[in-house]
């Protein structure tokens, strides 16, 4: 096989890989060429997955019937045609090597200049008496330099970047590895343009976008740095790229220090421009000629599809930073309003002591009740809930099923606050643990069993006593229902406060208004009073003279303490896991900053922008 025919093969293979593809195509084209060295053999295994392609979506459009109709409208359109740019003129500037130019170096038509840039840069081949310069072997070279396996392994490494880059980078990152991303697709182009000899305007105007992204690269000193700082980094997360990192490597450094070696691409670049007008053209003319816009530092400027995936992420961003935004002030208002923590972190449950008294003063013989007897009961996990569950029972359970006396004790009305059946679960299951707890107490009298046993079985300690693991299980029940049934009178208080911000901030409708003495017939989150809110107990319990209001928080309150008290792990992790939820706020506020480039304020603007209008 001759030379020129392998020249040409390699032109034909550039042309081919470089075609517009979808993205399952083009990973086909990929796998294909691994299959041989041979270029010939490439070439055709590569026409071959084209063609396949072709003709299955040939077969699709067969079967499509509409499609095919909406194919063939499509084809009658007329398309509009794109004027093709040109290479701009440089604004000349006076420069003091052309001064003093002799008579008869014009005559000649000698440039001394030129002939000084020539020896210099080693781009140009001044003819006899400085006539007819011409563009030097060098500069073909510089553009013909790169091996093929480093040509698609650098592409496909650069396409990777483009397509995840602004997932890991900010948009400053992202957008200097893009530039010279289409830097470096046009500069690999160019050397097909070398196959035959071609004028310097023919090279500079279909050079002049390769231009424009060197002249932006170049204008950024750390743009190297940053290049190789990244790009490398991205493709070792890449599986099947990692394995080419060597060539990727030597593909990116090629790109990255062409100023570096003899010729320098600015000077061939510029020895075009000097062939062309016959005079030097310094690279700061040239640059200042195409007048390119600098490298935005705070948007991305991908593709429309990129941009799109940017700014869906960020509208995600926001929505995720709202949400636990606000559930992190939902669980600081609970924290609040239902526990009484220290400035170390720790529970107080001193309120059991009120509990506790109040049941034995109506439930428990005089002799029984003194501060030993009691101190004893507090002590014990499995006699202590049987005193909150049975106190529960009897002073509020009738609240939530029945009629309430409100009012002052000579002057009282019966309500009903609850629709009824709408708490029969918890009623039930209230009086089924009950009847555990006391089967479990008459048959184990004498058991004795300690919180400091208890918090050591449930921090993970193996147990093996049956008696134990029975009660561990039947205490564990309680826990999770005492968990659970806080939060469904949670929500009644939250609804209710939720209503008397409205009231206050007089955005009330008749439909809420009229809930201030309607009974509650649903738990669902939704603004509405408890009915007679602000109406007093008469009762003969430690309720009476309460307003229902406090009632209704007073409950939710114990219920809550109770669940932490035997350790309900949903219960517990609402005190705890602000934390975490600061934790996050502080990574998705980091990430909605690189994306944006501001700090998150609410997620009003977006901070994307498309390089089709670059």
């Amino acid at each position: 096989m001759s030379a020129t025919s392998r020249t040409d093969a390699h032109k034909i293979f550039a042309d081919l890989y470089r075609k517009a593809r979808s993205p399952e195509q083009q990973q086909k084209i990929d796998e294909v060429i691994q299959k041989s060295n041979d270029i010939f053999i490439r070439i055709d295994l590569m026409k071959k997955v084209d063609e396949e392609f072709e003709q299955k979506k040939r077969e699709e459009n067969r079967r499509a019937e509409e499609d095919e109709k909406a194919a063939k409208q499509n084809a009658g359109q007329a398309t509009s045609g794109s004027q093709s740019k040109t290479a701009p003129k440089p604004v000349r500037r006076a420069d003091s090597a052309n001064v003093g130019i002799g008579f008869f170096a014009n005559l000649f038509g000698g440039n001394a200049a030129i002939t000084k840039f020539a020896k210099e840069t080693g781009t140009v081949e001044v003819g006899f008496l400085g006539r007819n310069s011409r563009i030097a072997p060098s500069v073909e070279r510089l553009f013909k330099a790169l091996k093929e396996d480093q040509i698609i392994s650098t592409l496909q490494a650069l396409r990777l970047a483009e397509s995840q880059g602004w997932r890991h980078w900010r948009p400053l990152v992202y957008n200097i590895v893009l530039n010279f991303n289409k830097f470096f697709n046009n500069f690999i182009s160019l050397d097909s343009l070398f196959i035959d000899e071609i004028s310097p305007e023919i090279f500079l105007n279909r050079s002049l976008k390769m231009q424009m992204y060197y002249a932006r690269h170049l204008s950024r000193d750390d743009a190297k740095e940053i290049i190789l700082a990244n790009v490398p980094e991205l493709v070792k997360k890449d599986e099947k790229l990692s394995i080419k990192l060597p060539a990727i490597l030597s593909g990116l450094n090629y790109g990255l220090n062409l100023e570096t070696g003899r010729p320098k691409l600015t000077d061939a670049i510029r020895a075009f421009y000097v062939v062309s007008n016959r005079k030097v053209i310094s690279w700061e003319e040239i640059v200042d000629s195409l007048n390119v816009p600098p490298i935005n530092e705070t948007k991305f400027q991908g593709s429309p599809d990129i941009t799109k995936e940017v700014d869906t992420t960020l509208i995600k961003l926001s929505d995720d930073i709202l949400t636990r935004g606000n559930k992190k002030e939902e669980l600081q208002n609970l924290r609040q309003r239902y526990f009484k923590i220290d400035e170390n972190g720790k529970i107080s449950f001193d309120f059991l002591n009120g509990v506790v008294d109040d049941y034995f003063a109506h439930h428990m013989p005089e002799n029984m009740n003194s501060s030993a007897f009691k101190s004893s009961f507090k002590g014990m996990p499995h006699k202590l809930i049987y005193i909150l569950l049975r106190d529960f029972q009897s002073c509020y359970s009738p609240i939530l099923e029945g009629t309430v006396k409100i009012g002052t004790k000579n002057h009282n009305r019966d309500v009903i606050i609850m629709q009824t059946g709408l708490f029969k679960g918890e009623i039930e299951e209230i009086n089924n643990l009950l009847r555990q707890l006391d089967a479990f107490n008459k048959k184990y009298p004498s058991f004795q069993y300690t919180f400091a046993t208890f918090n050591q079985n449930t921090s993970g300690s193996s147990v093996e006593d049956q008696i134990t693991v029975n009660l561990l299980r039947l205490l564990g029940e309680a826990s999770a229902f005492m968990g659970k049934f806080a939060e469904k009178i949670n929500t009644i208080v939250e609804n209710h406060l939720l209503a008397k911000d409205y009231e206050a901030k007089s955005q009330l409708n008749d439909r809420v208004l009229a809930s201030k003495e309607k009974v509650i017939d649903e738990i669902k989150v939704l603004h509405r009073f408890i009915p007679y809110y602000d109406s007093t107990v008469v009762s003969g319990n430690r309720l009476n003279n309460k307003s229902l209001e406090y009632v209704f928080v007073d409950m939710a309150q114990l219920l809550f303490n109770y669940a932490v008290i035997y350790k309900d792990k949903f219960t517990v992790n609402k005190l705890t896991v602000h934390r975490k939820i600061d934790a996050e706020l502080k990574a998705l506020r980091a990430e909605y900053e690189r994306l944006s480039g501001k700090p998150f304020d609410g997620g009003e603007s977006l901070q994307t922008e498309s390089s089709e209008a670059q």
